[in-house]
């Protein structure tokens, strides 16, 4: 790989550790505050609304402007408003909600340059390196966070994160292959050559594909309860902190990563959509008996099963639009499915919130498993695809 793929990657893992070690403190912080269900769903609306807000016209933005400098501006804001957060707790969610926002664009930016830094055919070796990274920070962020909050005090986990943005802007900005298009070659009318109405007619005519949308749709309901209040249901049922938290999600993470590589090396011609089944059943079944549980080491267990269930379902899901969509239409596909995920979680977060208040959260989050699990029975039928999992290379 060139020097400005390891640039950008190592950009990447910087700012994946600080951003696990950021989510772990945000979620304990806002729990802290007020200890409310009702608040860590509304935490949990603050990060998914900007993806809804601000989607499509990020993806104008980000092609229309030079990405680099997006890039480097986003990491900047995003330092200064993580670092403000011990010294405005009580304004969290806005702060919160702020760098959600900022990230909408990041990672367009991040995603869109890629391709430009690189040939075609090292795509999918890139895409696998950076995704097994991503896995891994999540295995180190969380416990990182568990210790730093343990050990010293919560705010100097929103310092070290502040750090790693700075420091990967610095990354960033070394970039040197990178040439930036004039936006007089790009107009925004250009950028969209297939209308909204035109995706959304393709998208019910493959069945596939919207069979695999509807599916996605139920398991945001899921999400977002499971989401808001699992943090909830850790520290209330489990007796556990955020040590104990962190702990939790980094066997899960390292289930992930685990998952991935034996995929990738042993089983690269198996049946797509078994993979996805599993999964998504798997999910499902790992997630609802989670809150039945009031052993830590078996919630250990559980959760690292649970990983490898997320693993195979994530990245089947992924290969599957791959594989079932037209070129021209996969942006758009992406596109509705980010977007049908994040209103769906929402509405759930809403819900789980106020549900949670009324029931307690373990029947909300036994509700939520069972929405996957469902979703997992639904997809025997409805999604058939003849592809395998792997066939040149790392699809997830």
């Amino acid at each position: 790989m060139n020097r400005d793929i390891n640039f950008l990657i190592s950009s990447q893992v910087v700012s994946d550790i600080g951003n696990w070690i950021d989510r772990i403190a945000v979620l304990t912080l806002a729990y802290d505050i007020n200890k409310s269900p009702i608040s860590m769903s509304f935490l949990s609306i603050m990060m998914l609304l900007p993806s809804i807000i601000f989607g499509a016209f990020a993806g104008k933005i980000v092609d229309s402007y030079d990405k680099k400098k997006i890039l480097v501006l986003g990491d900047f804001i995003r330092a200064i408003l993580v670092f403000l957060i011990p010294f405005f707790k009580e304004y969290i969610f806005f702060i919160i909600f702020a760098v959600s926002s900022v990230s909408i664009f990041y990672d367009t930016a991040r995603s869109s340059i890629l391709p430009e830094l690189v040939e075609k055919e090292e795509l999918k070796q890139v895409n696998s390196l950076s995704s097994s990274f991503s896995s891994l920070m999540m295995v180190i962020g969380p416990s990182l966070a568990g210790v730093i909050i343990s050990k010293l005090n919560i705010e100097y986990c929103f310092y070290v994160d502040s750090l790693t943005f700075l420091i990967s802007m610095v990354l960033v900005y070394m970039i040197r292959l990178y040439k930036y298009e004039s936006p007089k070659a790009v107009r925004l009318y250009q950028i969209d050559r297939i209308s909204f109405i035109e995706g959304l007619e393709y998208i019910k005519s493959n069945k596939i594909i919207y069979n695999l949308l509807l599916i996605n749709t139920i398991v945001g309901l899921a999400a977002g309860m499971l989401n808001g209040l699992l943090i909830m249901y850790v520290y209330e049922f489990l007796n556990t902190n955020s040590q104990g938290y962190g702990t939790i999600l980094t066997f899960k993470g390292l289930a992930m990563i685990l998952t991935s590589l034996v995929l990738y090396k042993y089983l690269k011609n198996v049946s797509i959509d078994a993979v996805f089944k599993t999964g998504l059943i798997g999910l499902g079944i790992s997630t609802t008996i989670f809150p039945l549980n009031k052993f830590f080491i078996l919630a250990i267990v559980i959760q690292f099963f649970n990983g490898i269930f997320n693993s195979l379902f994530f990245i089947s899901r992924t290969t599957i639009m791959q594989h079932s969509c037209d070129k021209q239409y996969l942006g758009r596909v992406f596109s509705m499915n980010t977007m049908l995920m994040n209103i769906s979680s929402i509405i759930s977060l809403v819900f789980g919130g106020f549900a949670a208040k009324i029931f307690r959260v373990r029947v909300v989050l036994i509700l939520g498993g069972l929405l996957i699990l469902i979703s997992g029975v639904i997809s025997l039928n409805k999604i058939c695809s003849k592809s395998v999992l792997f066939e040149d290379g790392f699809s997830a």
